[in-house]
């Protein structure tokens, strides 16, 4: 039954190759982990190296058996949890499933965990799976250390742990007159006399013109010129051969050829066939349901999980269609501080390398995708340099673009560089048409002996100066006078 051999290597249990059923277990030490006392936690770390498309991911956590031997591991092992991710197409999730024996029956049955979380597994890193199963009937599932679901082992699975206190009454049927349509034709109803059934669902576009282009001349099919008369052809038997038609290749190149007919667009007038409105029906008395009886199988468990087998083995036993799947750090434990020890000794370490190891392919990739870009960004310059350069030149340049290329930070560099290189030039440009447009103004003054602001400035200083002689003139005269006066 099993055709993939699960190699035992550093990194844990690798399932290799895809396509394969994987099947090996390995007792519990120490003897069985039972339910109910304490609690019980499933864990283990799993990693899909090579991406999750349609593979199971979980662990069978097989019930006692003296008798059973590893080696005897078939599809049909029994098993009290099965516990982890499984995806196929579009849809996964994490499966909690436990089986349950019936205290009536004595039959096992499965009860599934409703609504299950989702699974992280597409990233192609190790994701550790947690279910802890409490002697409380409660249980949370965790994945990477975060609780993603936690409840009640009655509310959230299904079927439920225990039967139904009411059933419904095989002996009921409904009754002959009751009216279970709450809707009916109106059988008054009449169609309207302008209503025009047989009218299309379209109509050719009026408005709609033939393009200039469009050839009706030209065959819409032609002989296929590549075809050739088969080897075993015998006229005498088989007939004339005729070459076989394709579709006219120059009606590619122009908006058509053949026939032209006008688009159809949706007919204004179109209503299709008439039906009678619906009514509301007066007699109408709702969904019929059987009446409720109280059921003579149910009974009350407290401790359902007494109910469930202890575990004494544990088995990975799936089908793969992916290769490279890594099983890790499988732990069956009664203390969830155990758990919380292993995920930071063993899981997040690992984690971590692997989230840096992809960050780093994550960067590796952008780089080429740059380098991609900007090689062919350089080399469409290439043609015209070879064409109008010398090539000691050109070599100079096919030498810098490798350079470049090779050291994409000076690339990046020397771009930054451009804009702030455009405006100093731009800034020294600006400055110099200032200074010799100041320059030529200051030689039109000259030539023209125009007054210019420091011509302005010295013959105010001059005209001060003459007025304060002036003035000491006048001082002096006043004194002679006085003096001739006395």
């Amino acid at each position: 039954m099993y055709n993939g051999k699960v190699e035992h290597e550093e990194e844990g249990l690798v399932l290799r190759w895809e396509a394969r059923r994987y099947g090996i277990s390995k007792r519990v030490e120490g003897g069985p982990v039972g339910f109910g006392e304490d609690a019980v936690v499933l864990q283990y770390d799993v990693k899909f190296s090579k991406g999750h498309g349609c593979s199971g991911g979980y662990l069978k956590f097989l019930s006692e058996d003296p008798e059973f031997k590893e080696e005897d591991l078939t599809d049909k092992t029994g098993y009290s949890v099965m516990f982890g991710p499984d995806k196929c197409g579009d849809s996964g999730k994490v499966h909690l499933i436990i089986r349950y024996k019936d205290r009536n029956t004595g039959e096992f049955e499965e009860k599934h965990l409703k609504n299950p979380p989702g699974i992280p597994t597409a990233d192609g890193g190790s994701h550790v799976f947690t279910a802890v199963i409490l002697p409380d009937n409660t249980y949370k599932v965790l994945i990477d250390d975060v609780v993603e679901q936690e409840g009640s082992l009655f509310e959230d699975f299904e079927p439920s742990f225990l039967p139904p206190k009411m059933i419904d009454d095989a002996t009921d049927s409904k009754p002959e007159d009751w009216v279970d349509e709450p809707q009916f034709p109106d059988p008054d109803a009449t169609k309207p006399d302008d209503w025009d059934e047989d009218a299309p669902a379209k109509i050719p576009d009026a408005d709609a013109t033939k393009p200039a282009d469009w050839d009706e001349d030209m065959p819409l099919e032609v002989t296929d010129p590549e075809a050739e008369v088969p080897e075993d052809w015998d006229e005498d038997e088989d007939g004339d051969w005729e070459a076989p038609t394709i579709p006219n290749p120059a009606c590619k190149k122009i908006s058509g050829c053949g026939p032209w007919t006008p688009p159809l667009i949706p007919n204004p007038d179109y209503k299709g066939k008439w039906m009678r409105p619906y009514i509301d029906n007066p007699d109408y008395k709702g969904p019929w349901a059987p009446r409720q009886i109280d059921n003579p199988d149910y009974y009350e468990d407290d401790t359902p999980l007494k109910s469930v087998a202890p575990i004494g083995a544990v088995a990975l036993e799936i089908w793969a269609m992916d290769g490279g799947i890594i099983f890790d750090n499988i732990l069956i434990s009664t203390n969830e501080e155990h758990s919380k020890e292993v995920i930071e000794t063993y899981w997040k370490p690992k984690n971590e390398a692997e989230k840096a190891e992809r960050a780093k392919m994550a960067t590796e990739a952008n780089k080429h995708q740059h380098l991609a870009f900007w090689r062919g960004l350089l080399e469409t310059v290439d043609p015209f340099l070879i064409e109008h350069l010398p090539p000691n030149v050109v070599d100079m340049w096919m030498a810098a673009k490798e350079f470049l290329l090779n050291n994409l930070v000076y690339l990046y560099a020397v771009i930054g560089l451009i804009p702030t290189l455009l405006v100093i030039s731009c800034f020294i440009a600006c400055t110099r048409e200032k200074s010799s447009a100041s320059d030529d103004v200051a030689a039109r003054k000259k030539k023209t002996d125009e007054p210019t602001a420091d011509d302005e400035d010295e013959t105010g200083v001059e005209e001060i100066e003459e007025e304060e002689e002036e003035e000491e003139e006048e001082k002096v005269t006043r004194r002679k006078g006085r003096k001739t006066r006395a």
